[in-house]
């Protein structure tokens, strides 16, 4: 400003100056960038678990809805994965490492519905999806369990005991959300550290990248509908990442005007297991 002062111009410059004096030599500016990275890739990983997780309390509150209805379904089958009797083996020499098992509590059930947009009767069959282990434990093999499903795609549906935990976002996913806040907090920690040591870059890279992030937690499934017409089906199937075994629907349309059967058979014969795998 030429009406300030030489002196506070002068001041005004050196601060400038100071604040981005460490980005001036390439191999500290690269230091610098790194930091910024590594701490927006921190936040951006917790900003991810969070956006998981309200996803997930989203869905449930949908299912749970004016749009959902109450059905009574039969359970198939109950298994852990893995199993119990692979993954509590010990190494059974000394140079043998331990092995961390994630166990998963998964439940296979059938069950009939009419579907609202053409009132076609529909047996939908769901096997080895995820539940909590407080309702997995509640839940016997061939006998009744109700869920909810969506009255227009009765193949989104879920166990009514997991959707009321699940609806209660951070409360139900305490372990999850601390870790996500967490990673955030070291993400802010690295910044800072970045800034306070002169580099300016750092925290410009952090700010890209975690503004990035938020567009595409809020908005990017919808950008992507609008720009990519052709995968706009694809990209309105619910999704979320805590639901790591969602598992396999089946769904065989029964005929229309056709009274839901209250013990359905399974879609798939008995002795049929559904696996999938990449090659």
């Amino acid at each position: 400003d030429p009406h300030l002062p030489t002196s506070s111009r002068t001041r005004t410059h050196i601060d400038a100056m100071d604040f981005v004096s460490n980005d001036m030599e390439l191999t500290s500016l690269g230091y610098g960038i790194l930091l910024g990275a590594v701490g927006a890739f921190l936040t951006s990983f917790g900003l991810s678990i969070l956006a998981s997780i309200a996803y997930t309390a989203r869905s449930a509150r949908t299912l749970l809805g004016a749009g959902g209805e109450f059905a009574q379904a039969t359970l198939l089958r109950k298994q852990v994965s893995p199993d119990a009797k692979f993954a509590d083996i010990a190494p059974q020499q000394p140079q043998q490492s331990a092995v961390y098992h994630k166990t998963f509590f998964l439940i296979s059930y059938v069950f009939d519905a009419i579907r609202k947009s053409d009132g076609m009767t529909v047996r939908i069959e769901v096997r080895d999806r995820k539940v909590p282990s407080f309702v997995y434990e509640k839940l016997r093999e061939q006998a009744s369990v109700t869920l909810r499903y969506m009255k227009d795609e009765p193949r989104r549906c879920r166990v009514v005991g997991a959707l009321e935990h699940e609806k209660r976002g951070l409360l139900a996913f305490r372990t999850r959300a601390f870790f996500a806040f967490l990673l955030i907090a070291a993400g802010v920690v690295a910044v800072v550290l970045s800034v306070v040591d002169h580099h300016a870059a750092g925290g410009i890279v952090y700010g890209i990248v975690v503004l990035v992030s938020l567009f595409w937690q809020f908005a990017g499934r919808s950008t992507l509908q609008a720009v990519l017409p052709c995968c706009a089906a694809t990209l309105r199937k619910p999704w979320s990442p805590l639901w790591m075994h969602r598992g396999f629907v089946f769904c065989q349309e029964l005929g229309l005007d056709v009274e839901p059967s209250c013990e359905p058979q399974p879609i798939v014969p008995a002795g049929v297991e559904v696996v999938s795998f990449v090659v």
